[in-house]
């Protein structure tokens, strides 16, 4: 298992701790022998709100992981990364974009999943119990726009923060983790019954740690290719003496 993950890309990496943010936030995490009483972490930025006992960990917590992943995707639709149309014109450049105009909407789409549900939505950015919700999931479908839009040069030089970025991504993502267990026994209380871990929050979790892993095999990669372009610079300025 370790010599599989040292050799597979941060890039790849990143794309299934996105897939697996948005698998983990629909599965169940509070588990119960009563389907109907089972919720997923979705399930919980909504029921927090009203389960007694739960106020101690704000709800929009069990959103970061989604938000995460929209941010992920965004890299994906970038210009850089769908940069080969900026070569062509016509109709081709236009063909040649819509992969990424694709996954731009797919991204949009799913950080679209922290928006309130209806009608709250409509209140939301003058509603406390919601307000703080609305505005960071508009905040971070800005922020998909705006990873998109970035040009090829400003991208290239964001990713040589790629490692600090994904394990800050990782870090927040795994807030709710460790805040469905601070609400357990609330929600337990009302119910009346014990919960379990259900299968969500351990898939969250494995995102997490594809994410950290991501990371460090980002900056692993960047330290080699640093450490490469002193050496050859080295050589240039002896070659040069000599």
């Amino acid at each position: 298992m370790r010599a599989t993950l040292s050799t597979v890309s941060p890039r790849v990496l990143r794309a299934v701790a996105a897939l697996l943010f948005v698998v983990g936030h629909f599965l169940p995490w509070a588990l119960h022998s009563t389907a109907a009483l089972t919720q997923s972490a979705h399930d919980l930025t909504i029921s927090t709100h009203f389960t007694p006992g739960a106020g101690i960990f704000a709800n929009q917590w069990f959103l970061v992981p989604v938000w995460a992943a929209a941010l992920i995707i965004a890299g994906y639709a970038s210009r850089a990364e769908m940069g080969r149309e900026a070569a062509e014109s016509g109709l081709i450049r236009v063909v040649l974009a819509l992969p990424g105009v694709l996954v731009l909407v797919l991204a949009l789409g799913i950080a679209s999943l922290g928006l309130p549900t209806y009608p709250q939505v409509l209140t939301a950015y003058r509603t406390p119990d919601y307000q703080a919700q609305f505005l960071i999931t508009l905040a971070v479908m800005a922020g998909v726009i705006g990873v998109t839009l970035l040009p090829t040069w400003r991208l290239g030089a964001l990713r040589r923060f790629a490692p600090v970025l994904l394990a800050v991504l990782a870090v927040l993502s795994a807030v709710s983790l460790v805040g469905y267990v601070m609400i357990k026994p609330a929600i337990e209380a009302l119910y009346g019954d014990s919960l379990g871990v259900g299968l969500g929050w351990w898939v969250t979790l494995t995102a997490i740690m594809a994410l950290l892993v991501a990371a460090a095999r980002a900056s692993a990669t960047i330290m080699h290719s640093s450490i490469h372009s002193s050496m050859r610079s080295s050589s240039g300025e002896a070659s040069h003496a000599a």
